[in-house]
């Protein structure tokens, strides 16, 4: 039992918390407008003044780091004038009445971004470990690119166990670019995060600010416009167009499709689907009667230009839509290969018309038609 007050001390002795081993204090009003917790999950925290009211959103908020098992410490008034101190599992709190404040004991001290970047930090430490101390931007790339890959197939997959070890490892890169670069005096990772902070919330003006946007088009447009202030604001109007901010590491599918989406966003594109679709007959049209070998190779490129842009109207990534025939060729290529084993036959030696039913019936098995 504890009486009323609106001291910390009061709170940190009730809750029998040690402020020597760091604590977050906060009104529960902190909270209201909040979509996350203010205070990092490997940190223990105070959620003081509440009211019936507010715990309902308090839950919300709480739910979008801790799970729903999550017990947490509380204080309600048991009696006028006096709080009770019970225990109560985060799924009830948007139910209970009475509870004065609430004690969020840490979910794990390997839980935040900061604990990360100390284990991160460790490693390049001059006692840390001799592969991560010899590290560099540059020697990081072929890692960065390869983790860029590997979450894509969880994506592709819909493996959601191997999606979240893949965003892991690629957060691992960032963290040690960030490292690396704080080590040699030239950013930080709070010039990282406030960075992007600053342009998502310049660039999105209709929610953080007063601007009125009609769907997503609109929004597309709107953004380019931001950019293109931005541009002029840093002196690069003259000299930096709409696609100059697309890779040119970029895959070939991947940068054409954002070369027209971004030419799309400022009215550079046909208004309906039919013309591009007589664009690609066009282009392949003109690979058939191109005079040379030069010539063809020209067309050719115009044509798988032209048919990414016929891809982009169905709204389906080109990129992604490859990857995935990719993976049907290997995946009916492979039976081929397995059941010429099963007959004691080598490919060498079959048929097309062979190979084309073995290929047939690895479609039929895909469809479910063959167990």
């Amino acid at each position: 039992m504890t009486k009323q007050g609106n001291s910390i001390d009061r709170y940190l002795e009730a809750f029998q918390s040690n402020p020597g081993e760091g604590v977050v204090v906060l009104a529960g009003k902190a909270l209201e407008k909040l979509l996350l917790p203010p205070f990092p999950p490997s940190m223990p925290a105070i959620l003081t003044d509440l009211t019936d009211e507010i715990l309902p959103t308090l839950q919300t908020v709480l739910l979008s780091t801790y799970p729903e098992t999550f017990e947490l410490q509380t204080l309600a008034e048991s009696t006028p004038g006096t709080l009770e101190r019970k225990n109560l599992r985060l799924s009830e709190l948007g139910q209970a009445g009475g509870i004065r404040a609430v004690y969020v004991p840490i979910l794990g001290v390997d839980t935040s971004m900061e604990a990360f970047q100390e284990v991160i930090a460790r490693l390049r430490a001059p006692d840390g470990c001799p592969w991560d101390r010899e590290q560099t931007h540059d020697s990081l790339r072929k890692s960065l690119l390869e983790e860029c890959y590997e979450t894509l197939a969880a994506l592709d997959a819909g493996n959601v166990t191997g999606m979240t070890e893949e965003f892991g490892d690629l957060l691992l890169q960032i963290v040690l670019h960030a490292q690396i670069a704080n080590e040699a005096g030239e950013f930080r990772m709070t010039d990282i995060l406030q960075g992007i902070n600053r342009k998502i919330v310049r660039r999105h003006p209709h929610v953080f600010g007063d601007v009125q946007v009609d769907g997503v088009k609109n929004v597309l447009q709107n953004w380019e416009k931001l950019k293109a202030a931005e541009r002029e604001a840093n002196g690069e109007a003259d000299h930096k167009g709409i696609l100059d901010g697309v890779a040119s590491e970029f895959p070939a599918l991947a940068q054409a499709q954002e070369f027209q989406d971004r030419a799309a966003r400022v009215g550079f594109d046909w208004p309906e689907v039919a013309p591009v679709l007589e664009k690609v007959m066009e282009e392949l049209e003109e690979v058939r009667t191109a005079e040379d070998d030069a010539h063809r190779a020209k067309e050719l490129g115009d044509l798988l230009f032209a048919v990414v842009n016929y891809v982009r109207w169905h709204k389906v990534d080109s990129e992604t839509a490859l990857r995935e025939a990719n993976q049907r060729f290997r995946s009916r290529f492979a039976h081929i290969e397995k059941r010429a084993r099963e007959m004691g036959r080598d490919m060498n030696g079959m048929t097309l018309a062979e190979m084309d039913t073995l290929w047939d019936e690895a479609k039929r098995i895909e469809r479910g038609a063959i167990p």
